[in-house]
């Protein structure tokens, strides 16, 4: 019976082993080895050792991708998921509205990226901008800016297209607080605490977890935030908004560099990896509790 039940077993598990392989262990495999060569795409891949990763470290242009992409890993963290976090704890009051505002703040989500970021680039529109029109209604006409076009206001701008969408991070933290007990809060109350000192002494330390896994989710999407560059701005104007996502693609596309492009890739999982072992840490997720 035993070994009629693992038969089974393999004969459910191969389709998903099968698709795993074809879809993520085979293009990895296939992204790390071309990483130590020089690659077009076509022609046969020629081993030129850690010569991508030596050129990659002495690139400026790299260096200024990657320190846009750890300052949005560094915003992700200290505004987009804080933001998430805070949405969550005000949806758990259930005011009068709640499930309007929860429905609005879910939108954002259920449009694509690409059709996000096409919409901030009308309203980012230099003359018949939203944003623009609306300050010089105001009589703030001074401030009005090209707001893509300017390296001083570009990455502000492409990065506002996704900081305040954190409705994954909100659903998160909304499902582990549904399954907290009510009791708590009410004892906490009893014993005469305010709903600030329930929600940051009670509700955040249970929380710990369900934050840790949205950080991670967090800055994880920003490392392989792609489109909302590409919309607006590809990475321009000059480098100011130039991530290693962006930087990974612009090389392939413009001058066939797999090989580099893939060198590219690997270091933006190296960093992923770095991620959630650090987010890991700061969030005791696998301590017992």
């Amino acid at each position: 019976m035993r070994q009629r039940n693992k038969v089974w077993i393999a004969s459910f598990l191969a389709p998903a082993l099968v698709l795993f392989i074809l879809i993520y262990l085979g293009p990895l495999v296939l992204a790390f080895v071309s990483s130590f060569t020089k690659w077009n795409g076509m022609q046969s891949m020629r081993f030129i050792g850690l010569k991508n990763y030596a050129d990659i470290v002495r690139d400026p242009v790299f260096r200024t991708a990657l320190g846009h992409t750890l300052l949005w890993a560094l915003l992700a963290v200290c505004i987009h998921v804080p933001f998430g976090v805070w949405v969550a704890l005000v949806l758990k009051r259930k005011r009068k509205g709640w499930r309007f505002t929860r429905s609005v703040f879910m939108l954002p989500n259920i449009v694509s990226r690409s059709a996000l970021s096409l919409m901030f680039v009308f309203i980012y529109k230099p003359d018949v901008g939203i944003l623009n029109t609306a300050l010089k209604a105001a009589g703030l006409e001074h401030l009005s800016r090209n707001w893509l076009a300017e390296p001083e206001t570009a990455l502000f701008s492409v990065t506002n297209i996704w900081l305040w969408y954190a409705a994954v991070i909100t659903l998160i933290v909304f499902a582990e607080l549904s399954s907290i007990s009510h009791e708590i809060e009410e004892s906490a109350k009893i014993d005469g605490a305010t709903a600030l000192q329930v929600d940051w002494y009670i509700y955040l330390p249970l929380l710990r977890r369900a934050i840790g896994t949205g950080a991670i989710v967090a800055v994880t999407a920003v490392f392989k935030e792609f489109e909302c560059i590409y919309m607006t701005t590809n990475g321009g104007p000059g480098d100011s908004t130039m991530t290693i996502s962006v930087m990974m693609v612009n090389k392939i596309i413009q001058s066939n560099q797999y090989g580099y492009a893939n060198t590219l890739g690997i270091l933006l999982l190296i960093l992923g990896i770095a991620t959630m072992l650090l987010c890991n840490k700061l969030f005791g997720m696998n301590r017992a509790d």
